[in-house]
């Protein structure tokens, strides 16, 4: 099954130097019982994301796969609020247990939160989008 909306190379950070750069000069976190999420600024026009979830956490790997397609797809929808940022999202434990509807909340929540605290904590320095 096609998805009418592809996620593009553009907008995934592909290597293993991108995820680096991410962990090794994480600027802005948010935290949450299921979640992790870092960023950094980018010198892109877009925000960017990359996916760790891991087997240790979740075990199964349909588990794994859904919750990436739910965290892609969520990521896809809200990008055009995102500043420029790289991001990785790290799963914890038991996040593989939640039901589609939680986890779209989960990172409804976490991108909100996340310009939240991109916008205070990096203030002018980040190109920020406006909703029109």
């Amino acid at each position: 099954m096609k998805t009418e909306f592809p996620f593009p190379r553009s907008s995934r950070l592909l290597n293993a130097g991108d995820y680096k750069t991410v962990f090794d000069g994480a600027e802005v976190k948010v935290s949450d019982k299921h979640l992790l999420i870092l960023a950094r600024p980018n010198q892109l026009s877009h925000p960017r994301v990359g996916l760790v979830i891991a087997k240790k956490h979740i075990r199964l790997a349909v588990h794994r796969n859904r919750v990436k397609r739910v965290i892609r797809e969520s990521f896809r929808l809200t990008s055009s609020r995102l500043p420029n940022l790289d991001i990785v999202v790290l799963a914890r434990k038991g996040m593989g247990e939640l039901d589609n509807r939680s986890l779209h909340q989960l990172a409804n929540n976490s991108w909100t939160r996340l310009v939240k605290y991109s916008r205070k904590r990096l203030g002018a320095s980040l190109n920020t989008k406006t909703s029109s």
